[in-house]
């Protein structure tokens, strides 16, 4: 006996402003970053973080730990690793991941280095790391425009903010303002 199954497309499904624009990697890449509630309970929130962000290309430090972990195979097991440091160069992570950062209580230190699906929604999210964020490198990040900088402006105890390569910032005046909202961090813009 043979099965057949019919695909019906629906020319109309995706008309929506926010649909139309969007490629298919990009849809593939939200179901690669969407947050697993289950996996969270079972692992803790760094490895199941660490998880995450390995799955998506990134790369993370260990508290306590000088090199960086890359391969997803290397992953430990315990609830007794946290996450230092998130280096997420050239990697496919994007805003849905990011409340995997909720409850990761060490990092300190973000590089969104040529991330391709990092928006202005993801600077937003980063507040969940409001309480650590020290040092936050935004590079080659094409999609993120002079509102998703603002959105820093929350990241209170950032000592160091690296900006570059940001074709979609209209000027450098939201460098003087982010220099004003946090007088504390030194601030190296394009």
């Amino acid at each position: 006996m043979t099965l057949y199954t019919s695909i019906r497309l629906v020319p109309n499904a995706f008309k929506s402003a926010n649909c139309q624009s969007k490629s298919l990697f990009y849809w593939i890449t939200v179901i690669f970053n969407r947050v697993d509630a289950d996996r969270i309970k079972e692992l803790g929130p760094d490895l199941a973080c660490a998880q995450w962000l390995l799955r998506n290309g990134a790369a993370v430090r260990w508290k306590n730990s000088k090199e960086l972990t890359r391969d997803y195979n290397k992953l430990p097991s315990g609830n007794s690793y946290f996450i230092e440091a998130v280096d997420a160069t050239d990697s496919g992570i994007c805003d849905v991941g990011f409340p995997h950062f909720k409850g990761c209580n060490y990092i300190n230190e973000v590089k969104l280095i040529n991330c391709v699906y990092i928006n202005n929604e993801a600077m937003e999210a980063l507040s969940i790391l409001k309480n650590t964020l020290t040092h936050l490198e935004v590079i080659d990040c094409t999609s993120v425009d002079n509102e998703g900088l603002r959105k820093l402006k929350i990241l209170k105890n950032l000592e160091t903010l690296k900006l570059k390569g940001l074709p979609a910032v209209a000027d450098d005046s939201i460098c003087k303002e982010l220099g004003e909202a946090l007088p504390k961090c030194k601030i190296t813009c394009f």
